[in-house]
């Protein structure tokens, strides 16, 4: 079966020391106090606070990352998803997917 391929989307990750994910992506599902949202490529802007929880990341290649930490906002504009976070931060491939 082929895969549809997609425009990626521009993901970049902040804490209030450093960069620490830039990298195109498919899609990013994230935990809003309105329920999980997914950003895809060309997303409309928005801006969220970002909950407690689980940020999914789907890589171009079909990996999933998981990406945990206390709270932070996230803002969509121009292809280019940025989550400022902050707290407990751990970035992890899921080896369940």
């Amino acid at each position: 079966m082929e895969v549809e391929s997609r425009e990626p989307l521009q993901l970049r990750v902040i804490t209030p020391d450093k960069t620490i994910f830039d990298h195109q992506v498919d899609h990013v599902v994230l935990p809003t106090s309105d329920g999980e949202i997914g950003i895809y490529a060309h997303h409309a802007p928005l801006i969220t606070k970002v909950t407690k929880g689980t940020v999914r990341i789907h890589l171009m290649d079909s990996r999933l990352l998981n990406l945990s930490f206390d709270y932070g906002l996230a803002r969509t504009r121009d292809n280019l998803l940025t989550i400022l976070i902050h707290g407990n931060v751990r970035l992890a491939e899921d080896k369940d997917n």
